[in-house]
């Protein structure tokens, strides 16, 4: 029997809509750029080429405009809504992916992609083709025939002429007649009023055909049924016309046009690397032949003292450590590596433990050999994340100084919107280099092993890659912060933060043990109250957890209206948003939210804290990242501080928790409203910088300004509005967000909002040019020169420009706050040196800074913190404030 080769014909635009709405649609960018279809898509792709291997594929798309069909039938799709913009903006990159990996991409016009598969498939069978159509779309199964089948990798459903006929009992051209009688509410095909397609299916296996139908319709008993298909006989014809897939499109059958070649790994590469697809992107990079390298490791003590003596002797060199844990406080130092020129590095291992592992120059001897090199403050070290190095040495006894290039932290200030700023990353996106992973030298899953447990000879080329690319990276990356105007923000601020938090991490903050542990225990029978509490409200018990089960309570149970359906239209949604929406309209929602916020309150802070205290300073050490949000400011996690609520009992209770030394007192610092001060100075409108200047409240004035009303009929619910339309502003909340969130009407949202800008001229005119200006310049900045590229600003679709103008408007004023309290931080940091105080800083939580103050330190801390931080930077048009709180604990001190 001759072998029949296989053709694969993908239904393109069917697989474009499901992916978009497979995907959740906040994934983006850095950019902002949507890009969930294209990311589904992709993966629908990958999965059949990885699965089949085919040969011969391509991929049909639909165009743009009118068909023959609506010829014959003017509303076909007419209730089709337009494309979603979100997805538009995606089609080009799709179709871009499609050519990237070489497969042929067909598209007509007049003719859907139906219809071009439809005729590929029997051309294609006519050539002695095997053909798999490539769908979820059920009306292709009108096309399968002995040597054509339908393939549904989502579902992975497969169905072919047996399965066809099993499961429907007709032959493949019958559903043509099918789909003809019962019509498609989606397309807008009419067919019979009353015939389902149930009894389509019925009435076709009885008659055979639509013809046949006809010929005998007296043979059909049921009334109704009768007189609909008689008066909407010619309904049904043109349905069949419109649902019948037509096998004779302009479209040529040429096999060596349809045969896939090789991935077009540049254009594959530049596209996952905008996309931001870090897993496609390594796999489909398109990298450079590497050049030879000389990776050794060093396992005597005369390698050592040479390799010692080239440090010590250096101007600069990369460093990385490798250690048996992620948490630097808790790490241990397996090995260090070193790199003074490219292509070359050394690798000292000190830590391998496993059966068979060669010698290691014992830990303490490697040090003092490195010592000099390491603490000397004339020869500039480079690292990547070196804040972890840094901490891991210090722990072992190396004062490490010198520190002058971080390479996460430049990736960063070049492209703070971009999500990772890893070696691996930054190795594919300015080196064009495929790291070796982890996973490659130390396994994965349950098989992965410490890095004290894998073999020195695949250590040392990972370990010294690490070393060596950190060094070549400096040299583009030190090029590129010039390049930006970023060389004095780096040097200023970003990198002299960094000691300051390693310093801040390694000190660690008190917390009461016993205090948290009863708290846990309070939170539970808080919790269980709760419980009961719901349980009598709905009726029943059920699993609170489980949103299936609560949708049912809420929805079908007490017939609450339904706000909206998970992502999948499977269920109901039980969000956040829902449950608030509802807590207007039943107590059951409201007592739902109170669980769920309690429950994360007890599990993320109160039980989680106790287990985070370390075994040896009794302290909780959080990380603070520098390089994760886009406007510039810090964040914390293990544990993550800032999500601690500010109001309310429970999250006071918790900040209880932090507590001093024995003896000493917390003192915060917190600048006071200083995003609404920077919008001052940044629009440098008279009445904002005159209440500011004045000290006057800047809420009650605006509440005053907005509403029309005297200043001592200002009430705590005005006050609260113009406090929202003040942020509301400054984050670019338009008429709609701000009437949901003051639960108000859309119009008079609006009124106030104009009634802002008519009193406060100037931040109007601002927030024009902000935006004027990142539309010319594609970026916006801040005081410090702190950037971020914007290039959607330009972009026709309406969310992502409307996203880009929020940016542009907002970035300066969130990023200006988080460089100047950074400064304030460095500062701080500085004087306490200087003054040989032994008070310390400990937190830095958005625009506050918690201190550990020694007793007869508090009014020398009080002053130089306050004064530090409100002059820290002079030209200012309105003065910065701060507050100043002293507790016993950190709620007294917030």
């Amino acid at each position: 029997m001759t072998h029949r080769p296989t053709l694969y014909l993908i239904d393109g635009s069917a697989y474009v809509y499901r992916a978009f709405h497979a995907i959740r649609t906040g994934l983006t960018n850095a950019g902002g750029l949507p890009t969930n279809a294209a990311f589904g898509f992709t993966r629908i792709l990958t999965k059949m080429m990885a699965e089949k291997d085919p040969r011969y594929m391509a991929v049909c798309f639909d165009m743009k405009g009118p068909t023959f069909r609506n010829e014959i039938y003017a509303d076909y799709k007419a209730n089709r809504p337009p494309m979603p913009e979100n997805l538009v903006v995606q089609l080009p990159y799709i179709k871009a992916i499609v050519r990237g990996f070489r497969i042929p991409l067909l598209e007509v016009e007049g003719y859907e992609a139906d219809d071009l598969i439809g005729t590929l498939a029997r051309r294609g069978e006519a050539a002695g083709f095997t053909v798999i159509i490539v769908t979820g779309d059920k009306d292709f199964l009108q096309l399968i025939t002995e040597n054509t089948a339908v393939w549904d990798p989502m579902k992975d459903v497969f169905t072919d002429l047996p399965a066809l006929r099993k499961k429907f009992g007709v032959e493949p051209p019958q559903l043509i007649d099918v789909m003809g009688l019962s019509g498609d509410t989606s397309d807008n095909i009419p067919g019979v009023p009353g015939i389902g397609p149930k009894t389509a299916l019925d009435l076709i296996r009885s008659f055979g055909t639509m013809d046949g139908l006809y010929r005998d319709i007296d043979a059909v008993t049921r009334k109704k049924q009768h007189e609909n298909l008689v008066k909407f006989k010619e309904q049904a014809y043109v349905s069949r016309d419109l649902v019948a897939i037509r096998t004779d499109a302009p479209v040529r059958f040429e096999p060596a046009a349809l045969k896939r070649a090789e991935p077009d790994l540049k254009a594959l590469s530049a596209l996952f690397k905008e996309l931001e697809f870090q897993e496609l992107h390594r796999t489909y990079a398109d990298v450079e032949a590497a050049s030879p390298k000389s990776y050794a490791a060093v396992l005597d003590e005369k390698t050592l003292g040479d390799l010692a003596k080239r440090l010590g002797e250096s101007r600069r060199f990369a460093l990385d450590t490798e250690t048996t844990a992620l948490d630097p406080m808790r790490a241990k130092l397996v090995g260090l590596s070193f790199a003074l020129k490219e292509n070359e590095a050394f690798y000292i291992p000190v830590g391998h433990r496993y059966l068979g592992a060669p010698r290691q120059i014992p830990l303490k001897q490697v040090i003092e050999a490195l010592r000099p090199a390491l603490e000397n403050p004339e020869i500039q070290k480079i690292g990547q994340n070196i804040k972890y190095d840094w901490t891991v040495l210090n722990r072992s006894g190396i004062r490490l100084t010198g520190v002058s290039f971080d390479t996460m932290v430049a990736s960063y200030l070049i492209e703070p919107s971009k999500r990772a700023h890893s070696l691996d990353r930054i190795a594919l996106d300015y080196l064009d280099h495929k790291t070796t992973t982890y996973e490659e030298v130390a396994g994965k899953g349950k098989s992965q092993v410490g890095f004290e447990e894998v073999l020195v000879e695949k250590a040392v080329p990972y370990a010294c890659e690490d070393a060596d690319l950190t060094l070549a990276a400096y040299a583009l990356l030190s090029e590129k912060l010039k390049s930006l105007g970023l060389v004095r923000l780096m040097e200023t601020v970003e990198m002299p933060l960094i000691p300051v938090l390693k310093d801040m991490e390694m000190r660690g903050i008190c917390v009461d043990r016993e205090k948290l542990i009863a708290l846990s225990k309070r939170f539970q029978d808080q919790l269980d109250t709760l419980e009961d509490e719901i349980y009598v409200l709905a009726g029943e018990r059920f699993n609170i957890n489980s949103p299936q089960q609560l949708g049912e309570i809420l929805f079908q149970k007490l017939n609450l209206p339904v706000q909206k359906k998970t992502k999948k239209k499977t269920a109901y949604s039980t969000d956040m948003e829902v449950l608030t929406s509802l807590a207007e309209r039943h107590e059951l929602p409201a007592l739902i939210l109170k669980h769920r916020t309690l429950a994360k309150l007890k599990s993320t802070y109160a039980d989680a804290l106790v287990e985070m205290i370390h075994p040896e300073s009794g302290r909780i050490h959080t990380s603070y990242n520098q390089t994760v949000t886009a406007t510039g400011r810090l964040s914390s996690s293990e544990p993550n501080l800032q999500n601690i609520p500010i109001r309310g009992e429970e999250g006071i209770e918790i900040r209880k928790a932090f507590i001093p030394r024995k003896g000493w007192v917390l003192l915060a610092a917190d600048y006071s409203q200083i995003e609404l001060r920077l919008l001052a100075h940044y629009s440098g409108d008279a009445g904002l910088i005159q209440a500011f200047v004045e000290g006057e409240d800047i809420h009650s004035r605006t509440a005053a300004e907005i509403f029309q009303v005297f200043p001592q009929m200002i009430t705590s619910e005005l006050r609260r509005q113009a406090k929202t339309i003040n942020f509301g502003i400054i984050y670019g909340m338009g008429a709609f967000s701000l009437s949901k969130e003051l639960g108000i009407s859309r119009k008079m949202a609006q009124t106030y909002i104009d009634h802002y800008f008519a009193r406060y001229k100037g931040v109007k005119t601002f927030i024009d040019n902000a935006v004027e200006t990142a539309e010319k310049t594609g970026m916006t900045s801040t005081l410090l020169g702190r950037i971020r590229q914007i290039p959607e600003i330009r972009s026709p679709n309406r969310n992502l420009r409307g996203f880009a103008e929020r940016t542009a408007v907002n970035t300066p004023i969130q990023g200006t706050a988080a460089d100047l309290i950074k400064l304030a931080m460095i500062r701080i940091d500085g004087i306490f040196k200087e003054k040989k105080l032994e008070s310390a800083m400990l937190l830095t939580v958005h625009d506050e800074l918690v201190f550990e103050v020694a007793p007869d330190e508090l009014d020398t801390v009080r002053d130089l913190v306050r004064e530090t931080m409100e002059n820290v930077w002079p030209d200012l048009k309105v003065p910065l404030k701060v507050n100043i709180d002293i507790g016993k604990n950190w709620a007294e001190a917030h």
